[in-house]
């Protein structure tokens, strides 16, 4: 009797933006299956390094939900 193992690729892309993740991001920053939901192109590093690349929840304001922030919204500035 042959046993037939099943081998899943990782998913090499952001979960949110669909921009390329290296394996070691999503090692580092991921959740549990070394998935990426966020990446440097779609979020910051400080939301990144608080966990919104593994999927959880922040108190850290979403840049692409709050356009003021990060420099988005090209009239605030003087």
């Amino acid at each position: 009797m042959a046993v037939r193992l099943r081998f899943e690729a990782q998913k090499e892309e952001c979960l949110h933006c669909g921009s390329h993740v290296t394996r070691d991001f999503r090692r580092v920053y991921g959740d549990s299956n070394d998935r990426a939901h966020r990446c440097f192109e779609c979020d910051t590093l400080v939301r990144l390094q608080r966990g919104s690349a593994a999927g959880l929840d922040v108190p850290i304001p979403d840049p692409q939900l709050a356009p003021g922030r990060h420099g988005g919204e090209p009239g605030r500035w003087p």
